[in-house]
Parts: C-alpha cells; structure tokens; sequence
C-alpha cells in the first residue's frame, strides 16, 4: 500500500503546480510580457499637510503710519479754524494694547464735562450693586451731561478729593485737581490719562457698575441738559460705527475748550480722546466742525 500513497503525494503536487501556473498565466502582462506594477492604494498614501494660512490676527500701527494719522489729525483740525490752538490726542486700541496716534498725550487740558467720568467712577467704584438713586443720577450726569448733578455729587464726594483719591486709584499721572474747590470742570487732564479712565472703566470697575456708566455714554442725546449740541466729534465723525462717549465743552482762560472722547468699535476696541484749546475767537459751531473734522481723520485706522 505505501507505493499508492507515494503516487498519490506526488500526482497532488502535480495539480497544484498546474494550478498555479494558470493562475500566473492569467494575470495581466505588459508588451515586454512582464506582470504591470500594481499602483499603490490611494487611500494608504501619507496625506500632504495642508498649507498653514497666514495669521490674521491684528498688529499694531507701525511707527510711521502713527505719525502719519496724526499730521492728518492736526492738518483737519486747523483746515476748520484757520489754525492756532492746542490739541491732545490719545488713540488707542484695546485689542492689540497699542497706541494707534498720539499728539501731545501727556500735556494738560482743562477737562469741561470730561471730568464727570472721574465723579462717576469715585461713586461707583466700592459699589458692588448700584442702588436706583445713583444709576439715576450716573445716567443724568453722564448721558445729558447735567451740570447740576455734577456738582451735587462733586460735594458729596468731598470735591476735590475725587480727583486726588481717583489719580492715585487708576494711575493717573497728568492730572491734577482745580484751583478753586467747587469748579470740576476746571481739573486739568492730559489725553492718555483719559485714555486710562476708559481704560479703568473697562478693567477695573465691578461689572454693574463698568456697565451703567458705557451704558450712559452710549444714550448720549443731540442735545445735552443744557441745549448744547454735544453730537460732535466721535458721535459725528463716524457714522455707522458703534460709540459711547463723554464730551466736553466751555469757554475758559481765553480759548474755547472742545473736547471728545469715548469707547468707539465693536467690544469698545478703541479708545479715542481728542481735547482742544482752540482760540478764543473761535464759535463753538466751528469748533465743533474742527474736532468732528480731527476725529474724522481716524476713520480709516479704526477698522
């Protein structure tokens, strides 16, 4: 019986030969009658990595494009008022930390309603809920720039001591308190102080109270409590574009006092002061077109 088993090994060795054989025969050849390359798997291969797009997150305003917005600034005003007088300006951008132009930052002014901010915030500051009577009295001072709730508050807050108490609470370092104790309006601010109570505003006070006060400045009406028309400057100058400001305005030491300030752009990107000291001869309609025409100079960097 072994020879069978032998034979029978054997012939199955035969038949898987063939089989094979025709297996390979049957694959395709090319027109050398060698088997194709088989094209790798596409969906094996390493994926390229995509480009990386560039960063578009904003920069700040290189030094000479600084320079450049401000002569623009300066050139607009003095266009409007012949020329003569002094200007402050401080523009800077909350979202890059930068300053956009600067003219005079640090020079002295005498603040008009503008220290009305330096009266909320003394109110405001401890308060961790604002009761009805001082959002009453926040939103009068600071919406219709009432003068009469000023001083009220001004007294209560132990006059002077507000502006002494409030320069040491935010940093302020141009600022100084006014000669007589009942004038307010009289407490002499620089541009990028104001710069640092919007600032303080923003960062510092407790949210009710950080949003009363932007809340306020944004309601800002074409007529204050006086009837003076205090949509000037950033109200004016930037139509479509989102604002909350604080103007000032009087005539004092010979020169007419023009001043606008405030948060301007989505989220308060920005803040902008613009003070003037314009000449004494000057109308406060002309001078409300010179500092609307300075801030309208802006316009294209506040993007």
């Amino acid at each position: 019986m072994r020879p069978r088993v032998v034979l029978v090994s054997l012939l199955a060795v035969v038949v898987t030969a063939a089989a094979l054989t025709v297996v390979v025969s049957a694959l395709p050849r090319d027109v050398d009658g060698h088997p194709p390359e088989v094209a790798a798997d596409p969906g094996s291969a390493t994926p390229e990595p995509a480009p990386v797009a560039p960063s578009s997150s904003p920069t700040p305003l290189p030094a000479g494009e600084q320079a450049e917005l401000a002569t623009r600034v300066r050139g607009a005003v003095d266009e409007v008022t012949g020329g003569g007088g002094e200007l402050g300006l401080a523009v800077f951008d909350r979202l890059t930390e930068s300053t956009v132009a600067t003219i005079a930052g640090d020079e002295w002014f005498y603040s008009a309603s503008v220290s009305k901010l330096l009266i909320a915030v003394d109110l405001l500051l401890d308060q961790p809920e604002v009761d009805e009577a001082a959002r009453q009295n926040v939103r009068r001072m600071l919406t219709d720039s009432h003068d009469g709730v000023a001083s009220a508050l001004w007294a209560a807050g132990g006059g002077r001591e507000i502006v002494q108490d409030m320069t040491e609470r935010i940093g302020l370092r141009d600022t100084s308190v006014p000669s007589r104790p009942d004038e307010w309006e009289m407490t002499r601010i620089s541009a990028q102080d104001v710069v640092r109570i919007y600032e303080f505003i923003e960062h510092q006070l407790p949210e009710p109270s950080r949003d009363l006060i932007v809340e306020a400045l944004a309601a800002t009406p074409e007529r204050a409590a006086d009837g003076f028309a205090q949509r000037f400057g950033i109200a004016d100058a930037l139509p479509g574009t989102e604002w909350a400001v604080k103007q000032g305005w009087m005539r004092a030491a010979n020169s007419l006092v023009l001043h606008s300030t405030g948060l301007v752009g989505a989220d308060e990107r920005y803040v902008v002061v613009l003070l003037t000291h314009l000449p004494g001869r000057t109308s406060f309609e002309t001078g409300r077109a010179a500092v609307t025409a300075g801030v309208a100079a802006l316009a294209g960097s506040l993007d």
